[in-house]
């Protein structure tokens, strides 16, 4: 099951125009997302803060919903993303 829910996760803040490119990028893939966000407060480059926020969050939206956690030092690199389906079926991108 898919659903048109996009959660998204950063290390980026709020002073710039990161995480407004990156709803922008979102969008123009898929101009009827529902685009929400978890925190863009994560610490720089810490992935165990990154992947305890998901675990807090992600067993309460609902099944097929995306969330995208770009959290990493490599960001924009030709490195490929990983993407893990759990097994209440939402789907966990990232670098």
């Amino acid at each position: 099951m898919t659903n048109n829910l996009l959660v998204l996760q950063s290390d980026f803040g709020w002073v710039d125009g990161a995480v407004s490119a990156m709803i922008g990028v979102a969008l123009q893939e898929e101009p009827s997302l529902g685009v929400h966000h978890l925190t863009h407060d994560i610490t720089p480059y810490n992935t165990f803060e990154a992947s305890y926020r998901l675990f807090q969050t992600v067993e309460y939206w609902p099944e097929g919903t995306t969330f995208v956690s770009v959290v990493d030092p490599g960001v924009g690199s030709s490195r490929k993303s990983v993407v893990a389906l759990t097994k209440t079926g939402q789907y966990i991108v990232t670098p």
